[in-house]
């Protein structure tokens, strides 16, 4: 209905104004470069009109000419773009597969589609690598560092290379470069994890252990035993360089990561005996046997007093292992110090609980051992001595000392 009533309006609108223009046609003269033009204000703009629906038609087919030619050159870079695409595509897949010929040609029109595309100079990297030219790979994957679209694959094949090669330092900078990233890739922790363990970073490594991320590459259970691990080794050192107080350190910050650490308290009390505390020492030796005797603590304690007397030995070894004095490494303990003493009956009692056949292995063919010196230190009972060490030949362990690990996964096996 509005339609009809607008479209009522315009008519009598025109109607109104055609009359108007016939009873007052006017006048209209026009002078241009000589030319006088007469005619009536009607006929004027009847021209105006007729120039201007010309003019639109013209514009219409200019604008229609124009976009076809653009259409036409946008179909053209698409279909471009597409190859270029496709070429990629398949020289990745042939990089992944091997296939050196399909590589090849694949990076050569991917080239030609876009010569100057990151991705493209990573194809080319990748296809060098595949055809086993490492030298050029090395050289371009150095210049797609400078890209960050490409700087992750390029530092990971630089990290791979540089480890094919044995320049562990060189892969390890590049790995550290790839992990100082703010979304720090799987691949960069794991690979500074192994490398910092085969360099013996140890130090280095209880930093990158720390990190909130580190569970997700060697698991929740795992990370204090290695922290501990780290630590203990960094402690050593420290107490080997004779910087004492660094090693009590590192030594305290193994027992909170992993409290029952043998190792690390007697490292600790090393540390503190170093210093000039061998009372603080023998305590932290005696609180550690309580829990978790040990032989590098029982090892520690007597190099508390390095010229001290057997009888006198004997005596002071009471007080380590007053706390667990059952335990079998509290018996070896006092057995053998007993038998440096020459103290037999103690000895013997120490001993005959441990050569039971439900005694662990390892610590019945070390009570074996010592039965052995007892019975001919204190009757010269060769017999007797000589069925002892058939005991302990049969239990001895014959393991070497553990190579140094090469990755994190391999100190993770030594550890157990």
């Amino acid at each position: 209905m509005l339609k009809i009533i607008l479209y009522v309006v315009s008519l009598a609108a025109l109607v109104t104004i055609s009359v108007w223009f016939a009873d007052e046609p006017g006048r209209v003269t026009l002078e241009w470069l000589g030319y006088r033009i007469e005619t009536s204000v009607a006929m004027l703009f009847v021209m105006m009109a007729t120039l201007l629906v010309v003019g639109t038609f013209l514009v219409r087919v200019w604008g229609t000419l124009v976009g076809a030619g653009r259409a036409y050159r946008d179909a053209r870079k698409d279909k471009r773009t597409d190859r270029g695409l496709k070429s990629l595509a398949a020289g990745f897949a042939a990089v992944h597969g091997g296939d050196v010929p399909a590589a090849q040609k694949g990076s050569r029109e991917a080239t030609t589609t876009f010569p100057d595309h990151a991705v493209t100079h990573l194809l080319e990297q990748q296809t060098a690598r595949v055809l086993g030219d490492m030298k050029s790979a090395a050289a371009s994957a150095r210049e797609l560092l400078s890209d960050p679209m490409t700087e992750l694959a390029a530092l990971r094949d630089l990290t791979e290379t540089a480890k094919a090669a044995g320049d562990f330092e060189g892969a390890l900078g590049h790995a550290m470069r790839a992990l100082d990233r703010k979304a720090a890739p799987r691949w960069a922790l794991s690979s500074v994890l192994d490398l910092q363990t085969a360099l013996g970073k140890w130090e280095a490594l209880v930093v990158t252990l720390e990190r909130k991320d580190t569970p997700s590459v060697i698991g929740v259970s795992d990370q204090p035993r290695l922290k501990a691990e780290a630590c203990v080794r960094t402690a050593a050192k420290c107490l080997a360089d004779h910087d004492p107080a660094a090693a009590v350190k590192w030594a305290r910050k193994a027992l909170t990561a992993e409290p029952l650490r043998a190792d690390a308290s007697a490292i600790l009390a090393r540390g503190f005996a170093a210093d000039g505390k061998a009372k603080k020492a023998a305590q932290e030796l005696e609180k550690a046997w309580t829990t978790n005797p040990h032989p590098s603590l029982l090892s520690a304690y007597l190099q508390l007093a390095p010229g001290e007397a057997a009888l006198a030995r004997a005596g002071r070894l009471e007080r380590l292992v007053a706390g667990n004095s059952d335990h079998p490494e509290s018996r070896l303990a006092q057995a053998e110090s007993a038998l440096n003493a020459e103290l037999w009956g103690q000895a013997r009692s120490r001993l005959e609980p441990l050569l039971d056949k439900g005694t662990a292995t390892a610590n019945r063919s070390k009570a074996a051992a010592l039965m052995a010196q007892v019975e001919i230190g204190e009757s010269g009972d060769t017999k007797a001595a000589t069925q002892c060490l058939v005991i302990a030949l049969e239990g001895r362990n014959s393991s070497k000392d553990m190579p140094a690990p090469k990755s994190i996964a391999e100190l993770l096996t030594q550890l157990g």
